[in-house]
């Protein structure tokens, strides 16, 4: 019988770690280690193991197996033998690889095999701990009680070139850190003296696509005003804003998810210089509809409208909240609602933490302060956006971006008044660019003070606690924004300061843990491998912590120990010795 054109077979990917760094130390040596390994490990157990390899490359190679059982037990007993052997390569380093494996549909075309499960397999691989291996949601839930392997879930992962997010799972023979309980189980129901709540995303029904970023900014200002409710227990925007265009969905599930008893939900109509809000409140555990109404009137009365549809829904959750009380949630206004516009079409770039969409929310924020010179929120969110530019190595010309942010945050000061995002904004500034982190700090307990719902907030003092020597104040402010903020997409950034948290605190295990979950969360961040560097370093691993090292630099060329230590100047001296410690010996000169 022909062999058939296509068959569904298990593939291992396997990478040698940091293969190029091992070339260019000692190509003869690391060759001739290549070939031994190979020799006496893969070839001479894989056959009998039903696998055969069908491509190699330099630093690797693909094989199919017959099982999916039999391909992850061979690759965690080819990782065991590499770990247990303690193999060093040239310049002392051990030699590690990395294997990833998925159940693919593949082509057959002689011996080679074709299709994009193989490159599947390449990029599940490439979220391997060094040493270890990944697979994805599929095969671990195939393998359930069929091999003992404490595989690790890395959660939904973004892979390179693949369209959909993939959950994957690690093993490692020496054991992975499973990140905390508190950050990774449901969110405890909040006290049920405080009525809990969250604002969906209102749907756009202005019949432009591009008039989306209106119906979000009248989300944002609702959330903002009930947050400053006392009495409430509101979810972030952040969190609320995952539920963006994804309809059908079940509020009870939405209230299970979020652990929330109300949900806001409605519509924004904008027609020329006319809006009409619409707003309808659902309770969670049963699905039932509570209140509902509209407010029309001018794009003009804007802030108005979204004021009186705030008190509506605070009345409606509880009777006992007066007009007043939400009155005195509102904030300073911009002076002309087109500077108002420009910021709100800058947030969603703020929050892309991207060094492309970074420059696009500042060139906004630009426009807005020439509108509008004494717009606090404006002034603050800019200065912040200046200050990311030089604590994650975006630009070389830090001295510039000071000077910048520098005339921002005296600007923000003195206009801020009690906005808490414009205050959490400024705290921020201050301590990515090196200034008094006491006094950011201050700005961030006003914001609390203020909207003591504030995730960002929560956050932000959170890295101001470690920055000031005090992780594990900081490890509980860092627990409080996850909780306020459960699906938040910038939550990795909660997750990078545990890791520092824990570093600081004399745990390097934990803290890889943390920094490597922050980067399956967010897949395409260069600069967390520069934590990981000097985690890996700290807690011995200097093999990882070079191949972590190397992965930074591949984005940060000129980035050095001297320019870094220049960037980070607002850890405290100790811990920032220690950073830099670590970097060296990761090999950054």
């Amino acid at each position: 019988m022909a062999q058939p054109d296509r068959r569904l077979v298990p593939i291992v990917s396997l990478d040698i770690v940091g293969y190029s760094r091992l070339v260019e130390r000692n190509e003869r040596q690391t060759l001739r280690l290549v070939q031994r390994v190979y020799d006496r490990l893969i070839s001479r157990t894989i056959g009998a193991a039903g696998g055969k390899v069908f491509k190699t490359m330099g630093d690797g190679l693909l094989a199919e197996f017959n099982s999916v059982v039999a391909a992850v037990q061979w690759t965690a007993d080819l990782q065991r033998q590499i770990h247990e052997r303690k193999i060093h390569a040239p310049g002392g380093e051990l030699f590690q690889v990395r294997a990833g494996i998925v159940l693919a549909d593949v082509l057959v075309a002689g011996n080679d095999l074709y299709g994009s499960g193989i490159n599947l397999a390449v990029r599940v691989q490439s979220h391997s701990p060094a040493g270890g291996m990944c697979i994805t949601k599929w095969m671990y839930q195939y393998l359930d009680g069929t091999i003992e392997l404490p595989f690790v879930d890395m959660g939904p992962t973004e892979l390179k070139n693949i369209s959909k997010t993939v959950r994957i799972y690690a093993w490692h023979p020496a054991g992975l850190v499973r990140p905390q309980p508190a950050a990774s189980t449901p969110p405890p129901a909040p006290p049920s003296n405080r009525p809990s709540v969250v604002v969906l995303p209102f749907d756009n029904l202005s019949g432009e696509a591009d008039q989306s970023y209106f119906a979000d900014a009248v989300v944002e200002e609702i959330t903002a005003t009930l947050s400053r409710v006392k009495d409430f227990f509101v979810i972030a925007r952040n969190s609320a804003f995952t539920y963006k265009g994804r309809a059908g969905i079940d509020i009870r599930q939405i209230g299970r998810d979020l652990g929330v008893r109300y949900v806001v939900e409605g519509s924004v109509r904008r027609v020329g210089e006319r809006v009409r809000i619409t707003a309808q409140l659902v309770e969670t555990e049963a699905g039932s509809h509570i209140w509902s109404n509209k407010v029309d009137g001018a794009v003009a009365d804007l802030f108005d409208l979204q004021d009186r549809m705030a008190a509506e829904v605070a009345s409606a959750i509880q009777p006992s909240i007066r007009r007043a009380e939400v009155e005195r949630a509102r904030r300073k206004r911009p002076d002309t609602l087109a500077a108002y516009d420009l910021v709100m079409r800058a947030l969603p770039h703020l929050w892309s933490h991207s060094p492309e969409d970074n420059a696009e929310a500042i060139a906004l924020l630009t426009r807005a302060l020439a509108l509008d010179p004494h717009y606090g929120l404006a002034a603050a969110l800019a200065a912040w956006a200046h200050g990311q530019q030089v604590a994650y190595n975006w630009t070389a010309d830090f001295t510039s971006e000071r000077r910048t942010a520098a005339a921002l945050v005296e600007t923000a000061s003195r206009h801020v008044a009690d906005d808490p995002t414009a205050l959490t904004a400024l705290a921020s500034a201050m301590m990515m660019l090196g200034g008094d982190v006491r006094q950011a700090a201050t700005f961030a307990d006003r914001a609390l003070e203020l909207d003591p719902n504030h995730a960002w907030a929560w956050m932000r003092r959170g890295w101001g606690h470690v920055y000031l020597g005090n992780p594990e104040d900081g490890l509980t402010a860092f627990e409080r924004s996850a909780r306020l903020s459960p699906m938040d997409p910038f939550a990795f950034n909660v997750h990078l300061g545990m890791g520092l948290a824990n570093f600081a605190a004399g745990r390097p295990q934990q803290a890889i843990a943390w920094a490597q979950r922050a980067m399956a969360e967010r897949p395409g961040l260069t600069w967390p491998h520069r934590d990981l560097a000097v985690y890996f370093a700290h807690h011995g691993d200097l093999a990882s912590a070079a191949d972590a090292r190397e992965r930074f630099q591949r984005s940060h060329p000129e980035v050095s120990v001297a320019s870094i230590g220049d960037g980070l100047r607002f850890m405290y001296p100790s811990l920032l010795a220690r950073y830099l410690q670590g970097l060296r010996l990761a090999g950054l000169q």
